[in-house]
């Protein structure tokens, strides 16, 4: 239980930090990913988050995804330190889905992933490998302890410790 709670504690610290810190405040790699066939698609397409069949993309109308992800284990608002107005937090099990209001419409803002029951559509989760995560998105640059590769509007934010990945964020490209 208390490992449950520094997790959750550590991953809001680095919400917080990844919205209202400066852009050199992590390591950062731009390392793209490598082609596949799927990614013929529109060169400024964002990364995205697959739960099921539901794309969760930064930037998109929120109450749909909301809706069509079904029932949060929990929610809470907070103050924006990124956008004015009220952020809105959503848990669900294993991750997190993070809006803001822009011109009166919710929209997606981010998406964190909590544990190892999700995981991203290139297959990396919480505990994957260093090797698996430079396989999926490129090589970390020399003593590295994260990858930020930026897709659209999107950050994809993987976190390492000890050569495994802590924490994975999607989060609005600066």
């Amino acid at each position: 239980m208390k490992r449950f709670v520094f997790a959750v504690v550590f991953t809001l610290m680095l919400i917080t930090l990844a919205a209202c810190g400066k852009k050199d405040d992590v390591a950062e790699t731009t390392t793209k990913p490598a082609a596949s066939e799927q990614e013929t698609k529109k060169a400024d397409e964002n990364w995205y988050f697959l739960k099921g069949d539901v794309k969760i993309e930064i930037g998109a109308p929120a109450q749909p995804i909301i809706d069509a992800l079904g029932e949060y284990q929990s929610s809470y608002e907070a103050p924006s330190c990124a956008f004015d107005g009220m952020d809105v937090v959503y848990t669900y099990p294993g991750f997190e889905v993070l809006t803001y209001v822009v011109d009166g419409e919710a929209k997606i803002s981010g998406v964190v992933l909590r544990d190892d029951t999700v995981e991203t559509v290139e297959g990396i989760c919480i505990g994957s490998s260093k090797a698996d995560v430079e396989t999926a998105y490129g090589k970390l640059e020399e003593g590295a302890t994260s990858l930020q590769v930026t897709k659209g509007n999107c950050e994809l934010l993987v976190i390492l410790t000890d050569d495994v990945v802590s924490s994975i964020q999607y989060l609005v490209a600066d």
